[in-house]
């Protein structure tokens, strides 16, 4: 059986990239992010598009995956990134708490920590 895995911030350069990765080495994989892939069409076996900062999607991300490759961040060139300081910490804020609690709850459930040991 193929390990299922999570790849969040799929739609970005880094993301896409380990995305394909992943699948050439025989993993199944889910990709997400608030955004479609920018650079070329997902070689994910499923992308979705949710927003990380609700706590919600963070859990609907990672329900039935076994391992869990964090990417997503709020992005982009020098100017955005000067011009929204707050914006960019309130959201990885948002974002890194939420997927690392929905990673753990979901690593607990029944069967995920036996197959993994």
């Amino acid at each position: 059986m193929k390990t299922r895995v999570l790849v969040t911030g799929a739609g970005g350069f880094i993301g896409h990239h380990l995305v394909r990765y992943l699948v050439e080495r025989g993993y199944w994989v889910r990709g997400v992010d608030i955004k479609e892939p920018e650079f070329e069409p997902t070689a994910a076996h499923e992308f979705l598009r949710l927003d990380l900062r609700e706590s919600a999607n963070c859990a609907a991300a990672v329900e039935g995956v076994e391992e869990v490759y964090h990417l997503a961040a709020d992005m982009g060139g020098i100017g955005y990134i000067t011009a929204y300081h707050a914006d960019i910490a309130r959201n990885s804020a948002l974002i890194n708490p939420h997927m690392l609690e929905a990673a753990r709850e979901a690593m607990a459930a029944p069967g995920i920590l036996e197959r993994r040991r």
